[in-house]
């Protein structure tokens, strides 16, 4: 399965990488903000089972960023890490098409529990 992550910090991606190895899933595509994720997608057009977006990003959140997303990948997962529970948002990822959401921190149980509950079974 391949999973795109996109979320500004560093250490961001490094954790969800290392969550998401522990349970075997290593084929990764990470990208630093929406502009970034982006111009990847534009350049490489990757087949992706699943895409982690960070909600609070510099140059594009991940709201924009998922609106984008949905006119290219139309039934492809889409799970919103984000520090607030702020249920506006919640509402607004939901309309745009977000298909779960993680609130930081989490532990990788959390985050594979919520990949397995969104991604379907292959």
């Amino acid at each position: 399965m391949k999973i795109f992550i996109v979320d500004d910090s560093t250490v961001g991606r490094e954790v969800i990488k290392k969550a998401l190895g522990v349970y075997g899933y290593n084929d990764i595509e990470e990208a630093k903000d929406g502009v970034d994720a982006l111009e990847q997608i534009e350049l490489k057009k990757p087949l992706v089972d699943l895409f982690v977006l960070d909600i609070n990003m510099p140059r594009m959140d991940g709201l924009t960023l998922l609106g984008k997303i949905r006119t290219i990948y139309k039934t492809t997962p889409v799970v919103m890490l984000t520090t607030e529970t702020d249920k506006a948002k919640m509402v607004k990822a939901k309309e745009s098409g977000a298909t779960g959401w993680i609130i930081k921190p989490f532990d990788a149980e959390k985050l594979v529990k919520v990949i397995e509950m969104v991604v379907p079974k292959k």
